[in-house]
């Protein structure tokens, strides 16, 4: 009886209306398929840096680190580690492969890999090393000595293959895809440095080699501290833990909680500067490091979502309605009210179990779409991570129709609800119908003014853990506040244009404005969903809008260099890609060079976190010099603006860093502004640096020109200079300016695209919902061609009240969306990532979306117009 019931009621209706139908599927699929992208693509950013950590960390443990690194000659007062288990240095870093480009200018970079750097005697009991095949050094080029036996090489014939200084064993993975053979010369960039190496074995897909997909280089340690110009240091000392003393069995693995006691048994026995953490610990520091970028894009990632939502919800109130007297009729049959409530539910269940269904198919392609978007940001502004396309997995799946099947039948709660309380008698007279007309009653106000109260508190409170969720919280109830809003708004708009459209368009004006007005209540859905995703796009507009003339402002006075010079390899904020002598000697060198400003950075864990460590010459020409000519040579520091609201620290604080000799106290000199890193940059004055870390070779140069120098003649002679052996990025001033704001714009492409996506759907419901009425008012439509109406006349009534929601739409999303971007600008912005921007509005942008928004809603309007158009000549033909 039920089954036969909801294919006869349900299914049929269904059936009937298929754009309705498919509008609602199609906006529950774009906002899970939404979700899902990216849920994937968040995943994926640091998936590709766990990845990487997971295998080529092998059996290790325990790591051994400093800041800086740790100076070899440190390592013999170390030697009680091997207590327990085999102690293996490191060294670990990135490198590209170099296939053209002349000496001097950007090389043509095809591919990145990551390189390992160790000593192979002791690190194979640490890293699973398979070698299908080899050549030792020395052999023909091309020769293959071994090949299929060759898992079994030993130690020592493995590490004859790494004698030369200039040998390398690559993967099979790597060999295949670029057409590589035994014996083959391959050009490798290190920073600034070109060098020349020989493949002497070829790795299997297991262990370390699946790193990167493949992209994986392995070499001697002392070939590594050569090439990456770390001579007489190792980035780590990587500790499997075979045994933590005499009552540890050596036959079988540590627990978890012997691992732990030996790591605080080892932290409590190194000297001050090192510290003893685990492999998982980094990723877990990288994971917290960009919780912000990814919370705010999950966020924006479910507008479209709840615009999706609204369309259920709008799909089975207009099915409540539409079927007032189909209801009555089923309740004089002896159908009880849970039935019906029933019917109702298993509808919204249906829809958003297909949408659902859908948008996961959609999710994964999305993901692929984007995965390219926010790979590129993270690499550029957080962590070097080689951004794979994601996989979709049995929890996405589990998570989306979590999602999407119970919000949808949440969604259609109100008004299946309704129609399981339709009187039968009432219902089958038509007595008992929704009023059409609104009227404006002060207790309307009353529940809208109380959820947007608790929006204004909820903005007031801090973050929780860095996140900024109150404010999110905020939001969403402002949100909530205003769609409660909504029918007074359209209401008190369609009063304002009655008298425009009367002496404007005359009896269309004045029909479209009586349709418009009639229909509020099943309208307030529909422009309640446009409104909102209209929202969210000006409050975006307005944040990023606002900050971009801010770094623009900032890039103006903070770049006042005349030529940035960068290794070829393009760091990250904390990366050990460095500048050699040979290119700083270039600068100095240069006749038209008055003045270089070394700079030198690497990541540092500050309370847990990861910040930014940085050395400059205090003393160097740059904006704000006084302060620093102050702090210059003694122990203080100038921290960013990130820094400081995130740890609390004003001028004259005092914060304590770890370096080599144990934690260091340092005073805040100044704090400035910086909109480059999110996480935090510390900086010191270069003779500082080097007196608590050493003189490090620097991560980048800044170069000042005498008055009557070019600077493209200047950038030209330097590049010119630079031999064979050597690759640099060289930027001038406005070459810069222009790179920064292309990162920039690229950084929030993805955002500007999930709202389009949620105004997208938002559209669809605005056609669904015209094409609705257009069916109810069959009658009316063709009272209208019997008084003379013509067909253009018909039309021209919907597509103007289309626009009549456009506008609607468009002025609650306005007001709307710079309350929220006032909460985005100076709320969730500062607890998120410590930057403070100036407020801008950008009004000509946002008068050329509004005219675009309206013009959209009218073009959503034409097909509804047509079939309405359509109905009444063959409703005047009966």
């Amino acid at each position: 009886m039920t089954a036969r019931l909801f294919r006869t009621f349900i299914l049929r209706h269904l059936a009937r209306e298929p754009v309705r139908t498919a509008t609602t599927v199609a906006g529950i699929a774009l906002g899970i398929g939404v979700v899902i992208a990216i849920q994937l693509t968040n995943a994926s950013s640091v998936r590709g840096f766990e990845t990487a950590l997971d295998t080529v960390s092998g059996k290790a443990s325990i790591e051994i680190t400093g800041t800086g690194g740790i100076d070899e000659t440190r390592l013999a007062s170390l030697g009680w580690l091997r207590e327990f288990g085999v102690v293996s240095p490191v060294i670990e870093g990135e490198m590209a492969i170099v296939t053209g480009g002349e000496a001097g200018i950007r090389p043509r970079r095809t591919e990145a890999v990551k390189v390992l750097g160790v000593d192979i005697l002791r690190d194979r009991t640490v890293r699973d090393y398979d070698v299908t095949s080899f050549v030792k050094a020395g052999a023909d080029d091309g020769t293959r000595l071994s090949d299929g036996a060759a898992p079994s090489l030993s130690s020592q014939a493995f590490l004859e293959l790494l004698t030369s200084p200039d040998s390398i064993v690559i993967t099979e993975k790597l060999a295949r895809r670029r057409g590589y053979v035994l014996g083959s010369r391959l050009e490798l960039l290190a920073g600034d440095r070109v060098k020349t190496y020989v493949v002497r074995a070829l790795l299997a897909d297991q262990g370390p080699a699946r790193v990167m997909d493949g992209s994986f280089v392995l070499m001697d340690i002392a070939a590594a501290q050569l090439a990456f110009d770390r001579l007489g240091r190792i980035d780590r000392l990587d500790v499997p833990v075979e045994h933590a003393g005499s009552a540890l069995d050596p036959s079988r693995a540590p627990t978890s909680a012997e691992l732990t006691a030996a790591e605080a048994s080892i932290a409590a026995r190194l000297p001050a500067g090192l510290s003893a953490t685990t492999p998982s610990r980094r990723g877990r520091q990288v994971e917290k490091m960009l919780a912000a970028f990814h919370l705010n894009l999950s966020a924006l990632s479910w507008v479209a979502l709840v615009v999706g939502l609204f369309l259920v919800y709008n799909t089975a109130t207009v099915s409540v309605l539409a079927r007032r007297d189909e209801v009555g009729m089923l309740r004089a049959l002896g159908v009880t009210r849970r039935h019906v409530l029933g019917l109702f539910l298993a509808e919204a269940a249906l829809l958003g179990g297909v949408g659902t269904a859908l948008g996961l198919g959609l999710g994964r392609v999305l993901a692929d779409l984007a995965v390219g978007v926010t790979g590129s940001t993270v690499s550029t502004l957080y962590i070097a991570t080689a951004a794979a396309p994601p996989d979709l997995t049995a929890a996405h799946v589990v998570l989306a129709f979590a999602i999407g099947v119970p919000l949808s039948i949440v969604a259609a709660l109100v008004p299946a609800r309704e129609a399981s309380l339709v009187p039968p008698t009432a219902a089958m007279r038509g007595s008992d119908r929704l009023a059409t007309r609104r009227r404006m009653r002060p207790r309307a106000f009353v529940a809208p003014a109380l959820v947007l109260v608790v929006a204004l508190w909820l903005a007031t409170l801090g973050p929780i853990d860095g996140r900024p969720l109150f404010a999110y919280a905020a939001a969403f109830f402002t949100i909530i506040g205003v769609s409660l809003l909504v029918p007074a708004i359209i209401f008190l708009t369609a009063r304002l244009l009655a008298a425009p459209l009367r002496r404007g368009l005359g009896v269309v004006g004045i029909l479209a404005h009586a349709h418009f007005t009639a229909a509020i209540p099943r309208l307030a859905i529909s422009v309640a969903a446009l409104s909102v995703a209209l929202a969210m796009m000006v409050a975006i507009a307005v944040m990023v809008g606002s900050f971009r003339d801010t770094v623009v402002y900032w890039v103006g006075q903070t770049l006042q260099a005349d030529l940035f010079v960068g290794p070829g390899v393009r760091p990250t904020p904390g990366s050990r890609q460095t500048l050699s002598p040979d290119i700083v000697e270039i600068l100095q060198a240069h006749p038209g060079v008055a003045a270089v400003d070394t700079f030198r950075n690497l990541d540092l864990v500050y309370q847990g976190n990861l910040v930014v460590l940085g050395a400059g010459q205090f003393k160097a020409p740059r904006d704000g010099a006084a302060a620093m000519a102050r702090a210059s040579g003694t122990d203080a520091v100038v921290v960013s603006e990130a820094f400081a609201n995130k740890y609390a620290v004003a001028p004259g604080a005092v914060i304590r860093l770890d370096t080599p000799a144990g934690e260091t106290p340092f005073t805040v000199a100044a704090v400035y502004y910086d909109y480059a890193v999110d996480r935090g940059i510390v900086v010191m004055d270069r003779p500082v640096f080097a007196k608590y870390y050493g003189d490090l070779p620097p991560t980048s140069a800044a170069v000042y020109l005498k008055a009557d120098a070019d600077p493209e003649r200047v950038r030209a002679d330097i590049l010119a200079s630079m031999d064979e052996g050597h690759r640099a990025f060289i930027y001038t001033n406005r070459a810069l300016r222009t790179e920064v704001l292309r990162i920039f714009d690229s950084t929030f492409a993805i955002t500007y695209a999930l709202e389009l996506i949620a105004i997208a759907v938002a559209m669809l419901g605005v056609a669904g919902t015209l094409l609705t009425l257009v069916l109810e008012r069959r009658r009316e439509l063709t009272m209208l061609r019997l008084i003379g109406a013509l067909k253009v006349q018909v039309e021209r009534v919907i597509v103007v009240e289309a626009a009549l929601i456009g506008t609607a739409s468009m002025a609650i999303g306005l007001v709307t969306g710079l309350a929220l971007s006032l909460l985005l600008v100076y709320v969730i912005n500062v607890q998120s990532f410590g930057w403070t921007i100036q407020f801008r509005v950008p009004a000509a942008f946002l008068a050329q979306v509004s005219a675009a928004v309206i013009a959209a809603t009218a073009i959503a309007g034409l097909y509804p117009a047509r079939r309405a158009s359509r109905l009444a000549v063959e409703r005047h033909e009966e």
